[in-house]
């Protein structure tokens, strides 16, 4: 094909553009230098020796392509067991003067503790009320009293969930209408909505049992699409490393949390103290933990002892719907729907 020859102008211009370009990257380059020099100065001075400053720690945050249009900084500080960070944007013309001061987050570790099985036990129902924090009940829809014990849960602060029973791996009963493989889908939507009405005002279920139930990507679908908004979160207790649980919830837009750690699977006062002191390590380290025990007399026992002194150490207490709040999802959208196709 004949080509067009350029007008004389466009010559000039395109003769001149690496010109033009050298010059204005050694421009940004230098600019780029006095910025970063003098932010540095301004951010590090009160920070032990080992700050880190990186610049594609927003990768996963959904700020990708701002961040290569309007550089920003993280950095890390290590005090002890805690990592405190902190992001900060300077534009690129800015002075040393309107650089703003990083303000480092003031948020102590929080722990959002969980006690499944409750509404058997009236008695523990009583005593989980009386506790001095908020937490969050995960009641059982078949237990008898449910809708007065959520209520009552409701009342002391705490949120509460439809313990909702599913099938596990095995021959263990995990209780009345639960979620088995092979139900159909009107089925699994009548036995979820029994659960909700069983647990009035609960902000989302998590699973009772369901070692099998919840490794069924397509069983989960089923389940959580029949969850309605305001009760739209979904906490996965992970009773079997091969949960789809969570994966499927958030494919399907719902709030998931996931459990960190069980308390008194060994109901021993000692195992279950050194239990509790794992749970202040993950917060104190990763900024929250979320923990499941059991309403068992040895676990209320260590958890009213330990209240106090926790709180006494810095540790805050929340429930699941506040720390919702302060977690995201951390899979891609496009994986996690690949992942329950």
């Amino acid at each position: 094909m004949r080509r067009r020859n350029a007008h004389p102008l466009r010559r000039v211009l395109q003769s001149a553009t690496p010109a033009m370009a050298s010059v204005v990257v050694a421009a940004a380059y230098g600019l780029g230098a006095i910025v970063f020099s003098i932010a540095s100065a301004d951010a590090t001075s009160d920070l032990p020796d080992r700050t880190l400053i990186d610049f594609a720690a927003f990768a996963g945050d959904g700020t990708t392509e701002r961040t290569l249009e309007r550089p920003a900084e993280r950095l890390a500080e290590r005090s002890g067991s805690r990592t405190v960070t902190y992001a900060r944007s300077v534009p690129p013309t800015a002075r040393a003067s309107e650089i703003p001061a990083p303000a480092i987050p003031a948020a102590r570790p929080r722990i959002a503790l969980v006690i499944d099985d409750v509404g058997l036990d009236l008695a523990a129902v009583d005593r989980l009320a009386d506790l001095p924090v908020p937490l969050t009940s995960a009641i059982l829809p078949y237990a008898e009293h449910s809708v007065q014990v959520a209520r009552e849960m409701r009342q002391a602060g705490h949120d509460v969930l439809v313990h909702m029973p599913m099938e596990p791996v095995g021959l263990a009963d995990p209780g009345p209408n639960a979620l088995r493989i092979g139900l159909s889908e009107a089925d699994i939507e009548a036995r979820i909505l029994w659960g909700l009405a069983r647990v009035p005002g609960a902000v989302g279920i998590n699973n009772h049992m369901g070692s099998r139930f919840t490794r069924d990507a397509e069983a989960m679908r089923l389940a959580l699409s029949a969850v309605p908004d305001e009760a739209g979160l979904f906490l996965d207790s992970v009773t079997t490393s091969q949960s789809r649980g969570a994966l499927v919830a958030r494919g399907l837009g719902l709030n998931v949390l996931e459990r960190d750690l069980f308390l008194d699977h060994v109901q021993d006062a000692s195992a279950i103290e050194a239990r509790l002191a794992d749970a202040e390590a993950l917060a104190e380290l990763r900024g929250w933990a979320l923990v499941i025990g059991h309403p068992h007399d040895v676990t209320l026992d260590a958890l009213e002892a330990w209240i106090d002194g926790a709180q006494a150490r810095g540790i805050d207490f929340i429930t699941v719907s506040e720390l919702v709040q302060h977690t995201r999802p951390d899979q891609p959208q496009a994986q996690i729907q690949a992942s329950i196709r």
